[in-house]
């Protein structure tokens, strides 16, 4: 079933659903509720309660357990509120007549998208061709908004998910405050800003699972097998897109490093699995870039949450002696004056967001938090050069799984 069919089925279930009580029939035929029809009722009810009153914690809460925000229908009114989309924008319209310098690549991958809608007949090309553009349109408004972003391929997965919950106007404004507070560390110049944070995944598995990380570390494997799953939410690695959605729900309520402890949770889900494998570079690297089809998502999701509460993202810094940038988003995310939320207690704020602050960090150099050296240093150079020299075969062993990550480590200035 493709994506779009998946969401108008869901759409239609979750109306068949609501509205059952109403139709015509006896009793008799009604069939009983179940135990599971009841939770979701009450959930429905807490998620409801929580969008009307603006309880972030709540929300948060409702996130982590169960399934989520559980319908797009729902997504649609709790997304624009965590990201304070439901306010006018504060800043003006783009300036769309100065191309982007990302522009091309930009064309290239829309191009490449929605490749799980059918094109056979005019209407349908029609349609596909529609939501092409309206992808365009939303990755060229935060790139014009913004110049001092870059472009990256994956970025449009996410915007694609986007677009597929919320429609293209919200999708629009949704992808300006993803790009700005959670992804920003991927739209720098380079990758390095995020390779340093998956570089904190290391720290998590010695203090998690040390034997994985021996295991790791014997077979030379850098942190970086992941990173797709962390620039793009694994909208890039999931078929299903309810698992995306539900993904999404999950991680817009935390800060951007809960992607990282994502991934290592779902390392240590396959810990019986990965220590059977031949303890060689590429063996290892393949296995591990392929996201588990049959993941577990709930477990994961409460796993990495357990981590977050366990190491949150400061003292994971400082107790690893891994220090990110003191601008990266991780490290800015509950900074006041850049803060999402503009309240001590977290309520939804009534007023737009005011993106001039990002933008002014964006003009600044590069700032460790805590002098030190680069997180990349930590690795062993050998260990650098192999993962370089081992790109390009990794890339013909898995290239179904690999995709979008492979492509930018292998342009990345680190292994050039």
């Amino acid at each position: 079933m493709t994506r779009a069919r998946q969401l108008h089925a869901g759409s239609h279930s979750s109306w068949s659903s609501n509205h059952s009580s109403s139709r015509g029939g006896s009793l008799r035929n009604r069939r009983p509720k179940t135990k599971d029809s009841l939770e979701k009722e009450k959930r429905i009810r807490r998620l409801d309660e929580a969008i009307v009153t603006g309880n972030i914690e709540e929300l948060r809460k409702l996130s982590v357990t169960g399934s989520g925000f559980v319908t797009d229908g729902i997504r649609r009114r709790a997304w624009p509120l965590l990201l304070r989309t439901h306010v006018p924008r504060r800043q003006a319209a783009a300036n769309t007549s100065v191309p982007h310098k990302d522009d091309d690549q930009v064309r290239l991958d829309v191009i490449r998208s929605f490749t799980h809608l059918s094109s056979e007949t005019k209407s349908q090309q029609a349609y596909k061709k529609q939501k092409q553009d309206e992808l365009l349109h939303v990755i060229l408004d935060v790139l014009q908004r913004h110049p001092k972003l870059s472009y990256y391929q994956g970025f449009h997965d996410v915007c694609t998910c986007l677009i597929v919950v919320l429609g293209k106007e919200a999708a629009t404004l949704a992808a300006e405050t993803l790009a700005m507070f959670f992804f920003r560390d991927c739209m720098l110049e380079n990758l390095e800003p995020v390779l340093e944070q998956l570089s904190l995944m290391t720290a998590l598995l010695k203090l998690e699972d040390p034997e994985v990380q021996e295991f790791l570390d014997r077979s030379e494997t850098l942190p970086f097998f992941p990173l797709s799953w962390v620039i793009t939410w694994c909208a890039h690695d999931l078929q299903d897109f309810n698992k995306i959605a539900r993904l999404y729900d999950f991680l817009i309520c935390f800060n951007p490093l809960m992607s990282v402890y994502m991934a290592a949770a779902v390392v240590m889900s396959r810990r019986e699995e990965l220590l059977e494998v031949e303890c060689d570079n590429a063996m290892v690297h393949t296995f591990l870039t392929k996201f588990p089809k049959t993941v577990d998502l709930e477990l994961i999701i409460s796993h990495a949450h357990q981590l977050y509460i366990t190491y949150p993202p400061e003292a994971l810094q400082k107790r690893s002696e891994i220090w990110l940038d003191e601008n990266s988003c991780v490290n800015t995310f509950s900074r006041p004056g850049i803060h999402l939320y503009d309240s001590a207690d977290e309520k939804i704020s009534s007023t737009p967001i005011d993106f001039t602050p990002i933008d002014e960090l964006l003009s600044k150099p590069r700032i460790k938090k805590e002098k030190g050296a680069s997180a990349l240093s930590k690795y062993p150079t050998n260990s650098l050069q192999l993962y370089s020299r081992n790109m390009a075969a990794m890339l013909v062993f898995s290239a179904a799984s690999m995709g979008t990550a492979t492509l930018l480590l292998m342009n990345s200035a680190m292994f050039r």
